[in-house]
């Protein structure tokens, strides 16, 4: 069995800082993701897990700090290169094209993994090999019933799926999921867990995310985030118990 922990970082974030007038929204934080791991990236209302995001996509330049994908450095990358460059990212909203079916989403994300998006003007169905690419993707997230169906119509579940299989269509080296379950039920929480779960070992995974019962199903390793610091990392296993933690963010209902 490969030994995570000795592989290189996929992604480091290195002593970010970024500060909004007098609010310090990251205040040093230093973290990274293993290959083949999901690291979760946890925190209260406030703590500042949206600017964190944003400044490892590149939609907020930090104050000072360094972020890399695969040992490269991302700071002078905007976040439509970083995307090209192997960052996969899902939304807290669902962003896909409504008028378009699951399985021309996802010959959409093909199209831009391989710079061709000028093929628009001709039916992107009619290219066997993206279809049949995007295809085997739907089947990754169990979709293939819903191929032909507009993106606008399905379950809100179902395009969370969806979204899944356009990211990975993409073939990234880092996927950064920001709050995969938000708005789901049960049974679609459940799903978006098996399905997150089937990604362990094959793509570094930073997810950030509320639900704290797909947080400790999936971890890897859990990361803390209060008032823009890492107050802890370590195994999703110690988190529960660890007082810093209780105080800060899971309370005694997490024991």
């Amino acid at each position: 069995m490969t030994d995570r922990s000795a592989s290189k970082p996929a992604l480091v974030v290195d002593d970010l800082h970024k500060s909004f007038g007098a609010l310090k929204a990251s205040n040093g934080i230093t973290l990274d993701v293993r290959a083949g791991e999901i690291h979760a990236v946890i925190g209260p209302n406030g703590a500042g897990k949206s600017t964190l995001i944003s400044q490892i996509c590149g939609e907020i330049r930090p104050d000072k700090g360094n972020v890399l994908i695969g040992g490269d450095s991302m700071n002078a990358e905007p976040a439509h290169q970083r995307a090209r460059l192997g960052l996969g990212r899902s939304f807290q909203i669902t962003q896909l094209c409504g008028e378009f079916t699951a399985l021309e989403n996802v010959v959409l994300s093909l199209m831009s993994r391989s710079g061709r998006l000028f093929d628009l003007w001709r039916n992107p169905r009619k290219n066997r090999e993206y279809v049949d690419a995007a295809m085997e993707w739907l089947g990754r997230v169990g979709l293939e019933a819903q191929r032909n169906a507009l993106a606008s119509e399905m379950a809100h579940g179902e395009r969370r799926q969806l979204e899944m299989a356009v990211a990975l269509a993409r073939n990234p080296k880092v996927l950064l999921l920001d709050e995969p379950m938000a708005g789901m039920g049960p049974e679609e929480s459940a799903k978006m867990t098996a399905l997150l779960n089937s990604l362990k070992g094959r793509y570094a995974v930073l997810l950030v995310e509320h639900d704290m019962e797909a947080v400790f199903a999936l971890a890897d390793r859990i990361s803390v985030l209060v008032y823009g610091k890492v107050v802890f990392t370590g195994p999703a296993s110690q988190a529960r118990t660890d007082p810093t933690v209780r105080a800060a963010y899971l309370g005694e209902e997490a024991c």
